[in-house]
């Protein structure tokens, strides 16, 4: 429930803040609504210049994970990597200087995660289409490939990629940094999180170990769907500081529920369960491995 609220508060935020101009579908998980917004640089490098447009000298660079305010979304467009987004006036600090300028979106992170000096850093590097077929027809899935980076005092420690399960699922995104949850040899979990902005969009986390020896170890998903009073897909996770938890197992248990034709006093459906699932997951604190057991 948090989460669907969560989703239609940030939708009606979005549509204060809508301006009429081009289409920038693809930026819609970066979820840069107000007045101004705190970012990372995503990119290895970005320019910056002096207005929204490539063939403008670049003014300054900036680095992986340099702090930035977003102060504009310009309606000017640009396309990279089969992105199309647009140019963001943003607020940064050079020598000790508070300067402004023109980046591309993408170059930016789609939110901020950092733990003492470590930054976990994640943005969209590219569209990542896959194509199905269904009766000879091929059909398009828009996907994104993800990536996330953990950088601490400007250098690169570790990289991990994903691609999302779909476009409808990329709304919206949001990231969390946990504890090591009670698992051998790992500093934090990371999770990273897709949503849409309607009934019955699968809303999805991806999950990261942050080891103590500084690699990023993917976990598995977990997803969870709602269709308002009719239906609902749930998967959660019980990690081994948890009620019922193990330890070094990482336990993913699943229920769905369908309204019946029984209404409760408050008008809504009785449900009633109609599948339940469970797996575990062996975690390798020597190896950084994490495994289903059969």
């Amino acid at each position: 429930m948090k989460k669907l609220l969560l989703v239609v508060l940030l939708f009606a935020t979005k549509s204060l803040f809508a301006q009429e101009g081009p289409d920038f579908s693809d930026m819609r998980s970066w979820s840069i609504y107000g007045d101004t917004v705190s970012r990372y640089i995503f990119a290895d490098t970005a320019f910056v210049r002096v207005s929204p447009d490539t063939r403008q000298a670049p003014k300054d660079t900036l680095l992986l994970g340099d702090n930035i305010k977003v102060l504009e979304i310009t309606q000017k467009p640009l396309t990279i990597r089969g992105l199309k987004g647009p140019w963001l006036k943003i607020e940064y600090s050079k020598n000790g200087e508070v300067r402004n300028g023109y980046v591309w979106q993408g170059l930016i992170s789609c939110a901020q995660m950092r733990r003492g000096d470590t930054k976990f850093i994640y943005g969209i590097e590219r569209r990542a289409d896959s194509i199905t077929f269904e009766n000879k027809t091929a059909d398009t899935i828009r996907r994104f490939m993800v990536r996330l980076k953990a950088v601490q005092n400007g250098n690169l420690l570790a990289k991990i990629g994903f691609t999302t399960l779909d476009d409808e699922s990329a709304n919206y995104s949001g990231g969390k940094l946990m504890s090591g949850m009670g698992l051998t040899n790992v500093q934090n979990i990371i999770v990273i999180n897709f949503s849409g902005e309607a009934c019955g969009i699968p809303t999805c986390d991806y999950y990261f170990a942050w080891t103590k020896d500084s690699m990023l170890v993917r976990f598995p998903d977990k997803t969870n769907v709602g269709d308002a009073d009719a239906y609902y897909h749930s998967e959660e996770f019980i990690f081994p500081n948890e009620k019922k938890g193990q330890p070094d197992l990482v336990i993913w248990e699943m229920s769905e529920e369908e309204a019946t034709d029984v209404v409760n006093k408050d008008g809504s459906h009785k449900m009633k369960t109609t599948d339940k699932g469970r797996k575990v997951y062996q975690w390798d604190g020597e190896k950084k491995q994490i495994i289903l057991q059969k």
